[in-house]
């Protein structure tokens, strides 16, 4: 099983030297095997662990057992531990969660905390095939499409997940072949909470009576989905830069799209969706299918859409926006970049990571840039535009002032204050969603790259 694991681990490039990772440990035997597992690896990598511990204040003194265990663990063996006590049913009551969601939510509470403190760069989780199944079944029954049939990623926004290659059995047997100390989740038994009964009903009868590979089929499925989501979300890309028109705010998208497959379509709709409402998680097949419709209507005609967001039908296209009360909520404010780290800022998502560069090919993404480390000499603010702003805008190092390029860019005066910028002082590095400066591009001669990734809503795990 080690060696699947580290193979696994290559394959995706979850562990360099230097990396600082917060992992997420329960007491199970899956996340003190995947403890085992980091601190075993470490001598091979030469990065950093610091555990994290989360009582969700359900199960009284058996939750504090389980920390109890997780601290001396880590205590035993000189690893970082922080643990964070929590209310679940606090929290279920507060914003009407489920359990289940409000104990994801409150880990990852945790987690950003760790990474902002300690500075860790990733979140290792011990999710393995058997947790996939039950996701996948579980997006299904609710209904999905391709991204809830992958269901989790091996690597995902800054979480890494090295056991997505293994069974629950492999984790069993290994756990008695090495005498790793672990606890039992009594909650693990109830039928209360849908993954137990989805794994108790669902999954154990399908692996009896059905196949008894059926884990492991489903994962290789979700491989496979995963890769043509990655595919689909590239033409929806590309159907925005080829029929789209990014505002601050809004995306207009022209009708010449409508020679485009209609699979094409609805992913391009999807991603503009997303960037503009900064939300995914209850977009559905209908409401990509009410803007398809609105193409058909007359001028003026609208739909409203989740998170915010109205798609109207306007001369030579539609225009997907965002409401005025959202627009407002980035105003003025401003936030250090961490590099590398992550950070949320309102409802979008930044993260960052500084490599070698070694002649890569640049990626062609709108949300995603990269730009040479070296020649940012101080502290990175994302924010809305300022006085004396200016941008670099040819290579011979011709500059304009931000409040010129604009004019030049024919941007309405009301949208530019709409605008989010990350800036080293006066110096606009990158204007989102439009152009970045030409002094931070990659050249021939960049030894360290940084890449800036903006997420305009976030991924519910």
């Amino acid at each position: 099983m080690e060696e699947k694991v580290w193979q696994f681990i290559q394959k995706h490039h979850m562990l360099e030297a230097g990396d600082r990772i917060v992992a997420g440990i329960s007491g199970g035997g899956d996340s003190m095997a995947l403890l085992f597992l980091l601190l075993k690896f470490r001598e091979r990598c030469g990065y950093e662990v610091c555990a994290v511990h989360v009582n969700h204040g359900i199960r009284g003194d058996e939750a504090f057992r389980d920390e109890t265990l997780v601290t001396k663990y880590c205590a035993d063996r000189n690893v970082d531990c922080e643990v964070f006590h929590c209310s679940v049913p606090e929290a279920v009551k507060k914003y009407g969660w489920s359990e289940e969601e409000a104990g994801r939510i409150l880990r990852r509470q945790a987690y950003e905390q760790v990474l902002r403190q300690w500075k860790g760069n990733k979140v290792a989780l011990a999710h393995h095939q058997n947790d996939q199944a039950e996701t996948m079944l579980h997006n299904l029954s609710r209904g999905c499409g391709l991204r809830g049939i992958r269901g989790m990623l091996p690597v995902q926004n800054g979480m890494i997940r090295p056991f997505l290659c293994i069974e629950r059995r492999e984790i069993d047997h290994y756990l008695k072949e090495k005498k790793i100390p672990y606890r039992t989740d009594s909650t693990n038994f109830s039928d209360q909470y849908i993954r137990n009964r989805i794994r108790k009903h669902v999954v154990e009868y399908l692996e009896r009576n059905v196949n008894s590979k059926t884990v492991s089929h489903m994962a290789w499925t979700a491989g496979i989905a995963a890769q043509a989501e990655e595919y689909l979300c590239g033409q929806g890309e590309r159907i925005l830069a080829q029929y789209g028109e990014l505002l601050p705010g809004e995306i207009r998208i022209s009708d010449d799209c409508l020679g485009e497959p209609s699979i094409l379509r609805m992913y391009g709709f999807l991603q503009a969706l997303e960037k503009v409402s900064g939300y995914r998680k209850d977009l559905s097949g209908e409401h990509l299918e009410q803007i398809s419709r609105l193409f058909q209507k007359e001028t003026g005609k609208q739909v409203s859409l989740p998170g915010g967001t109205t798609a109207v039908r306007v001369y030579g296209g539609i225009i997907i926006r965002k409401t005025v009360k959202e627009k407002v909520e980035t105003r003025k404010k401003m936030w250090t970049l961490p590099v590398p780290g992550r950070i949320q800022c309102g409802k979008a998502f930044w993260e960052t990571r500084i490599f070698s560069y070694e002649s890569q090919k640049i990626p062609e993404k709108a949300y995603t840039k990269w730009f040479d480390y070296d020649r940012i000499k101080k502290t990175l603010q994302i924010r809305n535009r300022r006085p004396g702003d200016r941008i670099m805008v040819t290579a011979q190092g011709g500059r304009k002032k931000l409040k010129d390029y604009f004019i030049d860019e024919k941007i309405p005066r009301e949208q530019r204050d709409e605008l989010i910028l990350l800036a080293e002082e006066e110096e606009v590095l990158w204007i989102v969603g439009k152009r970045i400066s030409e002094a931070y591009k990659i050249t021939e001669f960049t030894k360290r790259g940084l890449e800036v990734k903006y997420q305009g809503g976030r991924e519910v795990e």
